[in-house]
Parts: C-alpha cells; structure tokens; sequence
C-alpha cells in the first residue's frame, strides 16, 4: 500500500490516492485504487506538507494491514477448566436478521414511542431479543431471556423486563403493523391491489376456556382451546396484517374486520382479496363489494347449486391447455344473501338478510393430476372409515372430519368435529363416495374481475399457496404455538412478535432469491456462531453456499475464521445504520 501522486499537466495540480499493487491471474502487476483523497492543495489550509502527510497515513495503514495478517499464537493449558459462568460460544448470524430489522425502521419507532414510558430496561432490546430468539431458537419467553447471552450483543434483560415489554408492544400493535407496511412499500415496492387472505388457529395446553381461548374447530384436529388468526399478505409473500380472534370465531367471519383494518389504518384503497372456498359467503362478497374492492374465492364444485355442477360436467366449452388440463369460462349472474344483522336469541327471531343480484366470471379447471392427487388422498380416509364400520370400538370421540362424512349413523357437532352420537348399526356411505369421485379434478374460481382473462384469474389465485407456506412456517419454522402466556395482552404481543419474525423471514427470502428454504436459512445462521479462544478473538467454523448468499445479500462478510471483539462489533453496529 503506498502514496500514488499524479502531476496533471493540464491544471498544474497534483491529484493524490492511496494504491496498492498486486499480481492478476496471468502474473502481470496491476494498481488497486483503494480510496481517492483529490488534490494536494485542497489540504494546504489543515496541513504544512499534504504529500508528507498522506504517506505518514498511508504508512501506518500498511502496518496496520501487515499486522493484522500476521499469525495469532495462543497458549492454552491442556489442564485448563470451562468457566462454568462464561458463555463460549455466542452466534453471528443474527446480524443478518439485525440488518433486516433496523432496515425497517423497527429500532427507531420503539425508541420513539417509548420516551414517554420510565422503563428500567431498553424495549427495542426486548423486542430484538424475542424477534431473533422466534427465529433461531424458538421456545417460551423465559428460554428466550435465558439465552440472551448468546448473541454477539448485549441484552441485559430480566423475565420481569421481558413480560413488562408484551405488555408495551401490545399497545403499539397498530403503529408497528402501520409503520411496517409504509416501509414494505418504500423499500420493496409493495403493490396492494392483490391481497391474499387465509385463516389459522393455534393451540394453547390449557385445560379450561376463558373468552378468548376456545374450543373451536382446530385445523390440526387437537382437543385444545384455540385462538384464530386471520393473515393478510402481498404477491411478493410479505406479510401485511393480521388479526386475531377467539377460538371458536368461524373462518368466514373474519375477512370483514381485516377488511376494515387494511382500509382504515393502512390507507389501502381497492384491494381484490384472494381466499379459498371457506371464505365464500354472501357476507363477504357483498362486503367487498360495497366498498369497491374485489374479490377472487374458490367455490366448492359438490358444495354448488346444481345449476352449477351440471355446469362444470358438461364437457361442451372446454378448452384444452395440454398435460390433462382443460379450462372454461363464463359470465353469469346469481344471488347472494348476506346477513343484515345477528338473531335475537332472546326472541329467537331469526337472522335478517338481504339479498343481491351480482355479476362475476366463473372459471372451472380440470386436471388429472389433482384427479389423481384426490383419489390418493382420500383412500387414507376411506380405510379408517370401514375399519371403524368394522369395529365401532376403536372409534374416538373426536372423529376426522375426512373420515366420519363416509360413515352413515353418526351424529357429528359441526364446530368441534366431536361424534355427539352414534346409532348401533354403522354403514360406509358408497354414494357419498361416489359423488366425490364424480368431482374430482375440478376446481372453480369466482371472481368479481370480469375483465381479466382465465389465464389471469388462475395466476392470481394459484398465489394462494404463499399464504399457506406462511403459516407452515409460522407453526413449524417459527415454532409460534403452543403458547405459554394466559393473559390476552400478551398473547396478542407474542403473535406480534412472530409477525414481525414471519416479515423478517420472508423479505430475508427475497433478498437471496428464494433459492433457500426458509429452515435452510435458519439453520445456516444458527450455526455462524464463533467460540472464544484467548482474550478478545472468537473462531468461527461454519461456511457453506446458504451463508455466503445471505452475507451476499445483507452486506456482512461471514467468510472470516477469525474475528476479534473489535471486528465483531464494527460487524453489528453496521447493521443498525439504516
């Protein structure tokens, strides 16, 4: 590394830059420009001697270098003991999910809204702690506190400070949720007009209801007390909003708060929801369309009018788009009754309703795959069913839905899925089966996007399955149930943590391209952790592909065995600065 000075006979000036030379491929001497400092007389009014001065820099600049090439001899006693009260060894792959974190803005808005409050503890440092410990090491929130001391940054956090932080960030819920999607649309070119929209559940191991932990109809089919949760995402997969419910809220109710929300507090305007079958109602499409927005819902084939099912068997219309695929379409016009207000169960008057005339395109597929993929995934079903006809005995009180439809005799609660009676002689139902047989293959796709072309409409509703990832990851990757807290504000807290996690997660997807998994790429910064050697350096032992395109796209270099104390914090305090 040296001074390079450049006479510039035309300006009679000379330009200065520090350069180092080095060998290329074929062995020639070429000259790295590592930093332009301009022109010597620019420095005549701070230094006597501009020249003199940058090569004194430059100097200890080379020394410098030199010496951190240098090898670090330790001497360790093979005799020496593990101090039980140290932790050795401390993670560095949090840095990325760091960068993510303060890229959106999450550690100023905490700040900001926290003057206010006399904490004792630093909130963002709460937050941080249980975002990156949903991700890494997903547990409860006394685990997450006990492992503070295993990231490469300082969390002095009690339990108390912790539980005292739920109890803050659910009061921030709406600013955090708010304040992240005006970040998601600057930074990431958001689009709203298409939102996708699906609901879950998750499980508490209780063993009593309160008002907002339910029995309910549990998508993993668990005895347990639930709370729903409706998601709301973008076509890039990034998560908008959610809210929750009690467990026993149906699926198709939920859509119009959401609704609500995404129009009120977020200031979306026309947005076409997309949502499965369960979320067909009249409520809903009335709901959307009173306000302008739109709608693309799946619709049951063996669920339809029979006007319709004729419809879809009818094999006049049909296009065909190769591989066992065909498609048709049509404009057609049908009346939706949507509730006006709830029964009075006092008076046990009934619901009032109005109905409506709407006009939308219907498109039906037909695929042999999914054909096949339906015979397949029903023959599980269909043994149990007439094993149970066999030997009633063996039967739960909780049946499968998917199995006790095929079983004639049995009297099933609608909400729980429980077996609330059954008659002495069971029977395996032959015609229910042969009336889905009858159906398999099709699907159909109402939506109020008269306009777009069929291609389009299945484009957009095939990005359904997004959502659906979602929440596998949320529940597997993320670990976010079963739940340890019992108070409501904290429960809503927890969720918003895994929101904030499930954000981070998906736009750290993006940013390497989705070429990883999403438990791909935990797992790989899990293991770029560095264990301490001797006085402030730690070694790091893990590099692979995964690592080196998440360092690629954050802008942290993960490659380095040796980092000192020093480096280390040069590392994360980068990645604050956003």
């Amino acid at each position: 590394m040296y001074l390079k000075t450049a006479f510039r006979k035309t300006s009679g000036r000379t330009h200065l830059s520090i350069a180092q030379n080095y060998r290329d491929e074929a062995g020639k001497t070429r000259t790295l420009t590592i930093e332009s400092l301009g022109y010597a007389d620019e420095y005549t009014d701070k230094y006597e001697d501009p020249i003199a001065h940058f090569k004194e820099v430059v100097a200890k600049m080379e020394r410098e270098r030199k010496e951190s090439l240098k090898p670090i001899v330790f001497e360790k006693s093979p005799k020496k003991k593990i101090d039980k009260r140290t932790q050795n060894r401390k993670n560095l792959g949090f840095a990325a999910l760091s960068q993510i974190y303060h890229e959106l803005g999450l550690g100023l808005l905490i700040l900001n809204r926290s003057r206010t409050r006399n904490f004792d503890f630093l909130p963002n440092a709460a937050l941080k702690l249980l975002v990156y410990e949903r991700i890494l090491n997903p547990g409860s929130k006394s685990a997450a506190q006990a492992n503070k001391d295993w990231y490469f940054e300082d969390f002095d956090l009690s339990l108390d400070d912790v539980y005292f932080a739920l109890d803050f960030f659910n009061t921030l819920k709406e600013d955090i949720v708010s304040h992240l999607h005006r970040r998601c649309c600057d930074l990431y070119g958001r689009k709203t007009e298409v939102c996708y929209y699906d609901v879950t559940n998750f499980y508490f191991e209780i063993d009593s209801e309160d008002d907002f932990r339910k029995k309910g109809f549990s998508k993993e089919m668990r005895k347990d007390p639930i709370v729903q949760m409706g998601l709301l995402m973008d076509t890039m997969s990034l998560p908008i909003t959610y809210k929750l419910h009690p467990g026993n809220t149906p699926d198709s109710i939920t859509l119009i708060p959401a609704l609500a929300e995404v129009k009120g507090s977020l200031g979306i305007k026309r947005v076409v929801i997309v949502a499965d079958k369960a979320l067909n109602t009249g409520d809903n499409i009335i709901a959307c369309l009173a306000k302008g927005d739109g709608y693309v819902f799946s619709q049951s084939v063996r669920g339809a009018t029979e006007e319709m099912k004729q419809w879809v068997l009818d094999e006049e219309g049909y296009l065909d788009t190769g591989g066992g695929s065909r498609i048709k379409s049509r404009i057609a016009t049908r009346k939706v009754k949507a509730a006006l207000e709830d029964a009075d169960k006092k008076s046990g008057k009934k619901k009032k309703t109005k109905t409506i005339e709407i006009t939308e395109r219907q498109v039906v597929r037909y695929s042999k795959k999914y054909a096949r993929r339906a015979r397949a995934s029903r023959e599980k079903a269909i043994s149990k069913a007439k094993g149970f006809v066999a030997n009633p005995q063996r039967m739960d009180a909780a049946l499968e839905r998917t199995v006790a439809k095929y079983i004639k005799g049995l009297t099933i609660d609608v909400e729980t899925g429980e077996i609330l009676e059954a008659s002495r002689i069971l029977t395996f139902d032959e015609d229910k089966l042969k009336e889905e047989e009858l159906y398999d293959g099709y699907y159909v796709i109402c939506t109020s996007e008269v306009k777009k072309s069929d291609e389009e409409i299945l484009g957009i509703y095939r990005g359904l399955w997004r959502i659906e990832e979602s929440f596998r990851i949320t529940k597997s990757d993320l670990i976010s149930r079963p739940v340890y807290l019992s108070l409501e504000e904290r429960i809503n807290a927890h969720f918003l943590t895994c929101f904030i996690a499930l954000l981070i997660m998906r736009i750290l997807e993006m940013k390497t391209g989705h070429k990883y998994t999403p438990s791909e790429l935990i797992d790989t910064l899990k293991k770029a952790s560095g264990t301490h050697v001797d006085r402030n350096w730690y070694i790091f032992d893990h590099r692979d592909d995964v690592l080196e395109a998440v360092g690629a796209a954050v802008g942290i270099d993960f490659s380095r065995e040796m980092l000192c104390k020093k480096d280390i914090r040069s590392i994360i305090g980068a990645t604050k600065k956003k």
